[in-house]
């Protein structure tokens, strides 16, 4: 069974082994909410950055769509003018542990194994707004504070981060399955329970379907709920970075190494393109030219590739034999007249 699989029957839909796991995930639980109540009460303290600081997290394990959210969020506070940075991890980059600019007005560390791929992918598609990589996002706020001197920083995957204080917190929920089988980790994939949303400043339903009603268990929770759409705006070829139409694709072999590996499968069926298999990957994948990547090639030699642009940063290294390209998305938010009253209230949080 695959590790996507295994996902599927045990975390996104309930299982004897998750029934098995529920004591724990119970007991997790209760710790969390101490560690939110503790932080609430000034007990457990957090850090003040001179910025405003937005945290664009996640409620679940797995793909939600915090990268192409912190992008367009990015993009609209750029666009009215205010000095922005963005704060990530660099999970399973070898920045990740310590504190490196990769990206500033000038140059990109064009590297997915230094910086992580979800870094590389936010700072290839804001050029000139400087991106930050390091697990000590207390370090690299300071560093942010004193060198970059922004008017906001964007903290990617950061909702369940407390050591640092949150002027605003938007998280991100999958619009199929908001909250998996509804167990907290290790018995399902929330990583805090439900009750948590109550702190957040605005929900966002992501991959809503056409017609979709936002949920009132949703909506209860935030005053600002939104939705956003994935559309696949083009299609990027591997070896001139021309852009092509979906139409001129008629079926493909698909290859990926992310969280949500079934949303990446619906978005190029819309596009009306047949999928002959899929490779999966785990997320955050480290892929292997001679172990991953060859074997596939050599069995399908008369076939197009598609990858997401996330794996695209990574695989871009290799050399492709046969035609390969990479979906580019368009977020499209559905409210976008909350979406601006969202901004708006930001800009007036940060002159405050």
């Amino acid at each position: 069974m695959s590790f996507h699989r295994f996902v599927e029957k045990h975390w996104v839909k309930r299982s004897i082994l998750s029934y098995f796991l529920l004591p724990f995930a119970f007991l997790f639980s209760c710790i969390l909410r101490i560690r939110r109540s503790l932080q609430k009460l000034g007990i457990l303290r957090s850090y003040r950055a001179k910025s405003y600081v937005i945290s664009v997290g996640n409620l679940t394990m797995g793909g939600n769509g915090k990268t192409p959210f912190t992008i367009l969020l990015a993009k609209a506070l750029h666009s009215r003018g205010m000095k922005v940075a963005i704060s990530h991890r660099g999970y399973k980059g070898a920045y990740e542990h310590k504190i490196r600019l990769i990206s500033n007005e000038k140059s990109i560390i064009k590297d997915a194994q230094l910086a992580g791929d979800e870094p590389l992918l936010i700072a290839e598609n804001l050029p000139g707004i400087p991106v930050i990589v390091g697990k000590n996002r207390r370090a690299a706020i300071q560093y942010l504070d004193a060198v970059i001197i922004p008017d906001v920083i964007i903290l990617d995957d950061s909702f369940q981060h407390l050591k640092v204080t949150h002027d605003f917190d938007i998280v991100l929920l999958n619009a199929k399955k908001p909250f998996g089988n509804g167990f907290v980790t290790p018995a399902g994939t929330l990583r805090e329970p439900v009750g948590i949303l109550k702190y957040a400043d605005c929900l966002v339903l992501n991959d809503i379907s056409d017609n979709q009603i936002i949920p009132y268990k949703i909506q209860k929770f935030s005053k600002t709920v939104i939705s956003t759409k994935y559309e696949i705006e083009t299609l990027v070829a591997y070896k001139n970075n021309d852009s092509h139409s979906p139409e001129s694709i008629k079926e493909a072999i698909l290859i990926s190494g992310i969280g949500n590996p079934v949303s990446f499968e619906k978005s190029i069926e819309r596009i009306g393109i047949r999928i002959i298999t899929h490779y999966t990957f785990p997320d955050h994948h480290k892929f292997d030219l001679e172990k991953d990547i060859n074997p596939i090639i050599d069995k399908h030699r008369d076939a197009v590739i598609i990858t997401t642009e996330k794996d695209f940063v990574k695989l871009s290294k290799f050399y492709f034999e046969i035609p390969m390209y990479y979906a580019k998305l368009k977020v499209a938010v559905q409210e976008e007249k909350q979406f601006n009253t969202l901004l708006d209230t930001i800009m007036k949080d940060r002159k405050q």
